[in-house]
């Protein structure tokens, strides 16, 4: 008879057969008897499992891993303690003194141009109170000094402040025409040098009548009170940015040369503007209390409302210098003027806005809106034939 095939595969399976039978307890009884034909049958047996082996050989080394991607960056650590103060390091060496240049207000290729103007002119003897970037120092001016790559520093010194002055003095601009002459071309405040070598900050209209004119006289929208003293009108007031007066002593240095040329700008709260133009306009020093001198009417939509204060001085309500015996003119029409016995422009006296019932005390041109119409905008300016 042939054995069963389940006695045939025990001793293949390395088993005890009272161990494959889980004769010692029946801890792993399973067991599965699966029919190959009429005769086979093969019992599976699911074994328990057996003692662990022994440890194996301790393998070869494996390479080297690849470097990870960077971490995010870890919390900042606390401030240590503040550590005194290092010792002073000794001083540096002496640097070599610039050369002197060769002379100021030259221009060559390889130096720089240094230009600037100077705002404001209060501290001056004008007292128009800059407003903006400008110094208002008043002892300053514009200037342009070439002085090479070496010559910055130290130029000054060379020279004297008395010598530096005097060639600024001579080379500088006399008047706004000098400035065109040089490449100035906008509007805006330059400093001129007056004969007596002090610089003056002064408004250049570079846009009416062929430009190079300076503005005098400014009346725009009633922010400075110009019903002033005498000491006020020779001193020169107001703001830069408004309403001014340039000074009654720096119009006679201005003006001394007798070559200057008046322009009068006026607008009116309509929107018309009007001029009117003079050949030559002079004032005389405080000894003769400012006289007007004027020249011949040229032109203007305004007309001539200067004419009849030709020769006459100047009048504050604190100095009458009027012809009018009977009234002090600066009094009765709230302004400063060259009056006579009284006026036919009145351009310091009250803003007022256009038509006014009270009498000749506005901003007034006779000949223009006559002495109830006050104007809103009024300019006087001078150029030098």
């Amino acid at each position: 008879m042939r054995r069963p095939l389940l006695w045939t595969l025990v001793p293949l399976l390395g088993l005890h057969p009272l161990l494959a039978l889980g004769q010692d307890g029946g801890t792993c009884p399973d067991m599965k008897i699966v029919s190959l034909g009429a005769q086979d049958k093969v019992a599976v047996i699911q074994s328990c499992p057996g003692l662990p082996g022994p440890l194996g050989p301790k393998g070869e080394p494996g390479s080297p891993g690849g470097r990870g991607e960077r971490g995010p960056p870890g919390s900042p650590g606390k401030m240590g303690p503040a550590e005194e103060p290092g010792p002073t390091g000794p001083p540096g060496a002496k640097g070599t003194p610039a050369a002197p240049p060769r002379s100021f207000l030259e221009y060559n290729a390889g130096g720089a141009c240094a230009c600037q103007s100077v705002g404001g002119l209060e501290g001056q003897q004008g007292g128009v109170q800059g407003r903006g970037g400008g110094s208002s120092s008043g002892d300053q001016a514009a200037m342009c000094i070439s002085l090479g790559e070496s010559g910055a520093k130290g130029a000054a010194a060379l020279l004297g402040e008395k010598e530096l002055g005097d060639i600024l003095c001579q080379r500088g601009p006399r008047s706004f025409k000098d400035v065109l002459a040089q490449g100035g071309s906008l509007t805006g405040w330059y400093s001129i040098y007056l004969p007596d070598c002090r610089p003056l900050t002064v408004l250049c209209d570079m846009d009416v009548d062929g430009g190079g004119w300076t503005v005098f006289q400014r009346r725009v929208d009633g922010s400075v009170d110009f019903f002033r003293d005498w000491e006020s009108y020779k001193r020169g007031f107001g703001d830069q940015g408004t309403e001014f007066w340039l000074g009654n002593d720096n119009l006679h240095l201005l003006t001394a040369g007798g070559n200057q040329e008046l322009r009068v700008d006026l607008r009116d709260f309509e929107g018309g503007a009007s001029y009117a133009k003079y050949s030559s306009f002079q004032v005389s020093g405080e000894q003769e209390r400012y006289k007007l001198v004027l020249g011949q009417f040229l032109e203007g939509t305004a007309g001539n409302s200067l004419e009849k204060h030709k020769g006459m001085p100047f009048t504050t309500h604190d100095q009458d210098n009027d012809r009018n015996s009977k009234i002090n003119c600066a009094s009765m029409f709230k302004g400063a003027w060259w009056y006579h016995d009284c006026h036919q422009s009145n351009l310091n006296g009250r803003c007022l806005p256009g038509r006014h019932t009270s009498y000749a005390d506005g901003i007034n041109w006779l000949t223009g809106q006559g002495h109830n119409y006050s104007y809103k905008v009024a300019e006087m300016k001078i150029r030098a034939a």
